[in-house]
This record gives structure tokens, sequence and C-alpha cells, in this order.
């Protein structure tokens, strides 16, 4: 996706996270979790996000976008290195939200 900042916006993120506008000091690595979540979600569901679907495109519909904030959310509260519980997998109810956009396949 070529332009991230039209599909979440930076006041989105904020008003998910229940961060004051006016904070400032995490903005930037708000926005990388934004462009990491959106590449995540494409990964995840096997199509890149276009303004019309096709066989290798999906658009980025509502459903995908709050499990897209639900995971800034998540790297945003587990950023540090060490925690006391394993947070390595993507949550089960991110991936449910973007599960039902998934083509199925047979390996």
């Amino acid at each position: 996706m070529e332009n991230v900042d039209l599909v979440i916006s930076l006041e989105e993120i904020k008003a998910h996270l229940n961060i004051m506008e006016d904070f400032d000091l995490d903005d930037d690595l708000l926005e990388r979790y934004a462009v990491v979540s959106i590449e995540v979600a494409q990964r995840h569901i096997g199509k890149t996000f276009a303004e019309e679907e096709t066989a290798t495109t999906i658009p980025f519909y509502p459903t995908i976008k709050v499990g897209c904030l639900m995971y800034i959310a998540h790297l945003y509260t587990n950023r540090e290195i060490t925690t006391d519980i394993n947070q390595t997998i993507v949550p089960m109810t991110i991936k449910s939200l973007w599960e039902v956009y998934r083509e199925p396949c047979i390996y």
C-alpha cells in the first residue's frame, strides 16, 4: 500500500489508544506501528490493500482497520523486549477480524 497515512490516520490511532492529540512524543513510533500492522494484515490475509478487489488485492474494509488498530495497541502496550507473558503471536481477536478475508488454501 503506497500511502499508509490515508488508511489509518495518526488521529484515529491516538483516539483508539486514548492518547491526547497534543501528546506527540510517540507519534513516530505510532506511525511505524501503523505500517507494521498493515504489513502483518496483508501477509495474514494473503492480499495487498487497494481500491478495488481483484485476485491479489482487497479493499481496506472497516473490519480490517479495526484489527490493525487493535494490533497497533498490542504493539504499543507490549513494546518492551521482556514481559511476564509470551507475546510472540497475533492475539486471537485480531486474527478473527482478519481471518474472514483470507482465501482458503490447501497445502
